[in-house]
């Protein structure tokens, strides 16, 4: 090669030298803008862990919570308990969204508050709630049939909701308590539906007929023996009677338990004698009890079939009370299809009884017995646990509180036309219980009160104690407080507050965390969406850096090549060089 194509050639391989070096210097930077990228990613995601939202928790479990929302707090519903929850500032006036705000001005609330509130403005602003979409024409004629409570939520008592002909869950089991209380001291009449309502376990006396279901509950475990256990303890009658009501089934855990044999062919007999009974009547009117329906009752006494065994007919009495007692306080008079609805409780819960769950054997008596007692409270029927070798017994058991609650629940699916919204299953925690919805409304008998119920109680003591409050602490217009973001933040930052009801009947203001019901959680969503978002970045980035890791290996390669290259027509220019200079020197 000549000396000028020499140099050409070295002049190219530099430049294309030069030109690779400073792609590679591109592509290390490029690289490092990917760390960095990657670090900002993942503080982002870091930071992600650490995000909260406002949650309410009805029932303090945990397990149905609720996002917090203005709406939530400000509007009466079976989440809040038909109690007002009220946001304010500092200074005590309560927030109002656009549509609140509206209806205060309509009805003439001043912004300040008023000392002198009259029913005239409260029925003015139960008109501008409806008017403006606030609340709907069912809830004002609810409140205006009670009429405005002045007092509510200033001091004033709530009214009784025992006192109504329709009841959630609570305030049943609260109407058994208060009726079963006058077993002593009430009415003719009370005295009668109290005894309906109270299990009686006489004081076991030995010297009665063997015709005569006289249990002897016992206190220590032993063979051949029954047991009334309540909330995990031994109830005895040896020495006293033992008195219970409806609404302890309902409230408690109350199971039956027998270290004999039980006879499930005789509880079949049972099933196949009520349903046949029950098939096309109305059981109502002609009910005394389950012995009247299958003729074991004579002059006065239980009379059992010979076979019948005793711990058999214990449960058989009980659930007579049980089934008594409903009967006592749920009203099925002008309905046809509860009375069918009630028949079907019956014959399903019996229908229970007629089979049991086999839980194998234990080493000791003992542990065979509380196995059967734990058991039997997740079970809609017989329990057996046997004891092993070694042990002398096993246990037989069976929880009231499950057959009352599965009883309610059968009764719900009548009324409700057999849809799968209640159901029950041999396994408790398989089963729907009505019990476990506390919106569910159950018609109890009253006398002259019909037009009353639960519902309209409690949306008439919403209202009340809402306008009270705001003609208390005066109101002003927050057109952000319906954003949950805001509505969160501002409740974190100590910038709202919650205005709630206190055991003394008055509001006060205290910060978001005082109570029981809003809580501060961790954003499980956020927190999966920043780790979706964390994980596609990351992917993404990392094949970046593979792409870049690849191109600078060919970079490296071709420069190396360059280098040779570059390095060998080096030493021939200066090889031809130096033979110029020898030459024109000789």
């Amino acid at each position: 090669m000549g000396l000028a194509a020499s140099q050409a050639r070295f002049l190219a391989i530099t430049s294309r030298k030069n030109s690779l070096e400073f792609k590679s210097m591109q592509i290390a930077q490029e690289k490092l803008s990917c760390t960095r990228e990657l670090e900002k990613a993942s503080q982002e995601y870091q930071e992600a862990l650490n995000v909260t939202k406002m949650i309410w928790d009805p029932d303090g479990t945990g397990e149905t919570p609720f996002e917090l929302s203005y709406n939530l707090l400000m509007y009466p519903s079976e989440v809040n308990d038909y109690v007002p929850w009220m946001i304010s500032r500092r200074d005590g006036r309560i927030a109002l969204n656009p549509t609140m705000a509206r209806a205060a001005k309509m009805a003439g609330i001043p912004e300040e508050g008023t000392n002198n509130p009259t029913a005239e403005m409260y029925d003015a602003f139960l008109t501008a709630m409806v008017a403006t979409g606030g609340m709907s024409e069912v809830s004002a004629r609810y409140c205006r049939d009670i009429g405005w409570q002045p007092t509510l939520g200033i001091g004033g008592v709530l009214m009784d909701k025992t006192k109504t002909s329709e009841m959630t869950i609570t305030n049943v089991i609260n109407y058994i308590d208060l009726a079963a209380g006058k077993i002593n001291n009430g009415t003719d009449a009370e005295r009668q539906l109290a005894q309906q309502l109270t299990f009686t376990v006489p004081r076991y006396d030995s010297s009665l007929d063997e015709s005569v279901t006289n249990p002897h509950f016992k206190e220590s475990l032993s063979q051949k023996s029954s047991y009334l256990n309540i909330n995990g303890n031994r109830v005895s009658n040896e020495n006293g009677d033992v008195t219970f009501n409806l609404a302890d089934l309902l409230n408690e855990d109350v199971t039956l338990a027998f270290t004999t044999q039980k006879n499930s062919s005789w509880w079949k007999k049972v099933l196949a004698a009520v349903g046949s009974v029950l098939t096309g009547t109305v059981l109502f009117g002609g009910y005394n009890s389950l012995k009247d329906m299958l003729g074991y009752q004579q002059a006065g006494k239980c009379k059992y079939p010979d076979d019948v065994p005793k711990e058999d007919q214990i449960v058989f009495e009980m659930v007579d009370q049980m089934i008594s007692g409903f009967a006592a306080i749920l009203d099925v008079r002008d309905s046809e299809i509860d009375a069918q609805a009630f028949n079907y409780a019956i014959q399903e819960t019996l229908g229970l009884l007629a089979d049991s769950k086999d839980l194998g054997t234990r080493n000791h008596s003992n542990d065979a017995y509380n196995d059967a007692i734990k058991e039997s409270n997740n079970y809609n029927g017989w329990v057996k646990k046997g004891a092993s070798k070694g042990g002398n017994f096993g246990t037989n058991a069976i929880s009231l509180s499950t057959l009352a609650e599965s009883f309610l629940t059968f009764y719900a699916q009548g009324v409700e036309g057999y849809t799968d919204k209640y159901y029950i299953r041999q396994d408790g925690k398989k089963s729907s219980y009505v019990t476990d919805d506390f919106g569910y409304y159950y018609k109890i008998k009253q006398d002259g009160d019909d037009a009353l119920t639960t519902e309209s109680i409690y949306r008439s003591e919403f209202y009340s104690a809402l306008f009270n409050n705001l003609c208390q602490n005066g109101w002003y217009e927050n057109i952000y407080i319906d954003d949950e973001d805001y509505l969160a933040n501002g409740l974190k930052n100590a910038q709202l507050f919650v205005t709630s009801m206190n055991q003394d009947g008055y509001y006060y203001q205290d910060r978001y965390n005082a109570g029981e019901y809003i809580m501060e959680v961790t954003d499980e969503d956020a927190v999966t969406q920043a780790e979706m978002e964390f994980t596609q970045k990351k992917s993404k980035i990392n094949y970046k850096e593979e792409q870049l890791e690849i191109d600078m290996k060919k970079l490296d390669l071709e420069i190396s090549s360059l280098t040779t290259e570059y390095d060998t027509v080096k030493n021939l220019i200066t090889k031809n060089v130096e033979k110029t200079f020898t030459m024109f020197q000789s």
